[in-house]
């Protein structure tokens, strides 16, 4: 079996299928709120910040405000961690969209 990542690089793989699911929205405030949890079976995990105006900052447990990589407001990010991942608020409570791919 061949698989093309999202990036177009092609890599073979061995009995692999590979799921996408839809993820619940979740709120953002401005202390580390988990988006998901570790997870060894995941290849990647996107999200979009939803907010017209507020940036958020995503990354591990110890992510605040000024902590983390900042998303601006209306932007994506992906992740290929298969660790935790959280995110905090610059301001407002943040609406945070998400999707992930599992093997």
């Amino acid at each position: 079996m061949i698989i093309t990542s999202r990036d177009g690089v092609t890599l073979p793989v061995s009995g692999a299928s590979r799921t996408l699911t839809d993820l619940a929205d979740v709120v953002v405030t401005g202390t580390a709120t988990l988006l998901r949890a570790a997870s060894v079976g995941r290849v990647f995990l996107s999200g979009t910040n939803t907010h017209a105006s507020v940036a958020i900052r995503v990354g591990g447990a110890t992510t605040s405000a000024t902590r983390g990589q900042r998303v601006a407001a209306g932007a994506a990010f992906e992740t290929t961690t298969q660790g935790a991942v959280y995110a905090a608020s610059e301001g407002a409570d943040v609406t945070v969209s998400l999707s992930e791919e599992t093997n």
